[in-house]
């Protein structure tokens, strides 16, 4: 039994693997191939190369997606895919779906073999192991935010400068799509994209600002849209939108600074009775089996993940300091 779980431990997390290295190498691809294309001379005003043209899966990829279409359902595939826009992961929601399963049986079999075959430990692995794909998606889509934040000051300069050489706003943004790096280029070259298929301006901006779900952005759609209705001088406007959003990235830059030694020690303080708990696991491993075994062993588990669980949330609320 043991054999066979570990077995099939190795076999789910070597496809897992094989699938992340796949969604990493996906747009590494991509920029080649637009490299590519540029060298060629094939690069136009209209976004032609700057949209995202999928790929035939091949591989895990295709075998997951042959799983995908099975769970696919009107009734969570918009919100799942509005969290696969804003990471920039190529995964449709039946692909994610299959993955949070994935995750889900490969941590079951963990911690069954941890605890001794317990139903218990099974299923507090399955969870876990369903959640953490969300929690990855919702990691990799605050740096994303982050990296668009930090990028729409001079993507707004460029916008700014574009315009008052006589461009149009949808030439000035397809600039920001071939100019500068992503996310700010793949998002704007989605919305020109939009705006070349006949979707009117504002509606894609409305669109790029549902995908982005950020402060800043709103702030500067919103200036576009009062302009385009009562008119008034847009470059002007942009510049000073551009200067103060400079200044809340430099602000939240000191923040940061000021705060990282309490963001540090919420990591340790966090991760330490894990570590502590595999180090002890490895030295005597029937030791910490009493734990997943006992019933006041199970209790104290729960009372410390709860302990872990609130101790992060006061930690993240202490050092997030709104700007």
């Amino acid at each position: 039994m043991i054999l066979l779980i570990s077995v099939s431990v190795f076999l789910t997390l070597s496809a897992i693997v094989l699938l992340v290295y796949q969604l990493a190498t996906a747009q590494q691809r991509q920029v080649a191939a637009r490299l590519e294309q540029v060298a060629r001379g094939e690069q136009t005003v209209s976004a032609k190369t700057s949209s995202y043209q999928e790929e035939e899966p091949t591989g895990i990829r295709r075998l997951l997606r042959s799983f995908g279409r099975y769970l696919e359902s009107p009734r969570w595939d918009l919100s799942l895919e509005m969290r696969m826009l804003r990471a920039g992961l190529p995964l449709r929601s039946g692909e994610f779906i299959v993955l949070c399963f994935a995750s889900a049986t490969l941590l079951a079999m963990l911690f069954l073999l941890l605890g001794g075959g317990q139903l218990f430990a099974g299923v507090t692995g399955a969870i876990a192991g369903f959640s953490f794909p969300f929690i990855l998606v919702n990691m990799k889509t605050a740096k994303r935010m982050k990296a668009f934040n930090s990028q729409l000051g001079d993507a707004l300069i460029l916008i700014a400068n574009s315009l008052r050489t006589g461009y149009s706003f949808m030439q000035a943004s397809d600039m920001v799509a071939q100019e500068m790096r992503p996310p700010i280029s793949s998002e704007f070259a989605r919305a020109v994209k939009e705006m070349n298929l006949g979707v009117t301006i504002e509606d894609a901006l409305g669109n790029l600002g549902k995908r982005i779900n950020s402060e800043d952005l709103d702030l500067v759609l919103t200036a576009v849209l009062i302009q385009r209705q009562v008119g008034g001088n847009l470059s002007e406007v942009l510049d000073n939108i551009a200067r103060t959003i400079r200044e809340r990235v430099r602000i939240r830059g000191e923040i940061r600074t000021l705060t990282a030694q309490g963001r540090i020690s919420g990591i340790i303080v966090s991760l330490l009775p894990v570590v502590l708990g595999l180090v002890i696991y490895l030295l005597n491993p029937e030791y910490v089996k009493l734990l997943f075994v006992h019933p006041f062993g199970k209790i104290m588990l729960g009372v410390a993940g709860l302990g872990q669980v609130i101790g992060i949330i006061v930690i993240r609320r202490i050092v997030d300091i709104e700007v």
